[in-house]
């Protein structure tokens, strides 16, 4: 059954600036009934206004005809597919003839249209519940033994089958859900990362060791065994490394500055008044330039890191799937110093100092460990791609 007060909220929030016989007159009756519905249950029932229950009574009756006429349109149907829809119909038609019993029960007039009795309803509601749920039976039996047999898309239709019938019969869910788990089990990909002996396998299995299982609907990405059936074997492999060399640039910059060369003392004599004068000391400063420069270095190094994934069947000698997987590792220093006169330096010139690059092999580590991860981004865009529903790949 639908929850009627979402719907409420949802269309009072699109609506709630338009009148009811508005959107009466437009045709969009559900808005009309969820608006004029909310009219009359947001206030106690003796503070609702007459013209709030009037446009009530108006709305009930255009959405319930139109569910009626609905109604009897699947009622001329033969097929079973019929029934999960016609299930959320009488869900509606339902809800619908209790809201009319609490707010305006005068005008339920359920001796003229039976067919809209709440209690008319329940049996019918239950009615196409039940054959709503042997529908989605139907279509999953034939599916079974294809799935046992291990396809697949087959299992992942019947899964999905059953779980509408879990919907539409809860009372049977603790019968059907051993087989709605094997069919998830059967449905479900995994695939196992592993490393071979090798060069660098140390290194390939700690990157291993730091990756976590994957799940992504149908799809599990596995870093170690977990006593699961696997589906298919990815074995990644270290190949080869490229060393891309230490390199130092530096940039020098220049800086001048006018400072105090020495300072005269002279005499000079200043008359005080007509008099008396005075011999007093005057000193003069005389500047001049000085300059320096400023250095500023930039180390780094690099190396790349090469290795190749294949993904097999079990028992299988050729792989059906590969990619190759590298990562670049890198290294970087900067340190900067002052030159010339350190008059002319700006505060905080010296900072850090030159260093030696970590050796070639410890950065091969490095790169190597990481490529765990890098592979497993792979098989995810390769067996696990994000869609825009989990039903479309349900249904692959």
């Amino acid at each position: 059954m639908k929850n009627y007060y979402l719907i409420t909220l949802l269309c009072y929030v699109s609506f709630g600036c338009t009148s009811v016989p508005s959107l009466l007159e437009k045709g969009h009756y559900d808005q009309a009934y969820a608006r004029s519905y909310d009219l009359c249950t947001r206030v106690p029932a003796h503070r609702v206004k007459l013209k709030h229950l009037d446009n009530f009574v108006s709305a009930y009756a255009a959405v319930q005809a139109k569910d009626q006429a609905r109604m009897r349109e699947f009622d001329r149907i033969s097929g079973t597919e019929k029934w999960p829809e016609l299930y959320e119909v009488y869900a509606d038609l339902y809800g619908r003839s209790t809201d009319i019993l609490k707010i305006a029960p005068a005008a339920a007039r359920f001796d003229r249209y039976s067919d809209l009795a709440p209690a008319y309803l329940e049996q019918r509601l239950e009615t196409s519940r039940k054959n709503a749920g042997d529908h989605y039976l139907g279509l999953a039996d034939p599916l079974l033994a294809t799935a046992r047999a291990g396809e697949k898309p087959s299992a992942r239709k019947a899964y999905h089958f059953h779980e509408r019938v879990s919907y539409f019969l809860p009372e049977h869910d603790s019968e059907f859900k051993p087989l709605r788990d094997s069919l998830r089990d059967i449905g479900t990909l995994r695939v196992l990362l592993y490393v071979p002996r090798g060069e660098y396998t140390e290194e390939l299995r700690q990157g291993l060791r730091n990756l976590e299982i994957f799940k992504r609907i149908w799809t599990t990405i596995l870093p170690y065994q977990t006593g699961e059936r696997v589906d298919l074997d990815a074995e990644l492999t270290f190949s080869h490394y490229e060393d891309g060399g230490v390199s130092e640039s530096c940039s020098v910059s220049d800086y001048e500055e006018e400072v105090v060369d020495h300072i005269e003392h002279k005499k000079e004599e200043r008359r005080i008044n007509d008099s008396t004068v005075v011999e007093e000391i005057v000193e003069i400063k005389h500047y001049r330039k000085v300059y320096a420069q400023v250095t500023e270095c930039d180390q780094s190094a690099s190396v790349n890191a090469y290795g190749r994934l294949e993904v097999f069947r079990p028992a299988a000698a050729e792989p059906e799937w590969r990619t190759d997987i590298s990562i670049c590792e890198t290294w970087s220093n900067s340190y900067s110093f002052g030159s010339g006169d350190s008059r002319a330096l700006p505060a905080f010139v010296n900072s850090g100092s030159p260093q030696l690059p970590p050796s070639v092999g410890y950065m091969v580590g490095r790169a190597v460990t990481a490529m765990p991860d890098k592979a497993r981004g792979s098989l995810i865009r390769r067996f696990a791609p994000k869609l825009r529903g989990d039903r479309q790949r349900a249904l692959r």
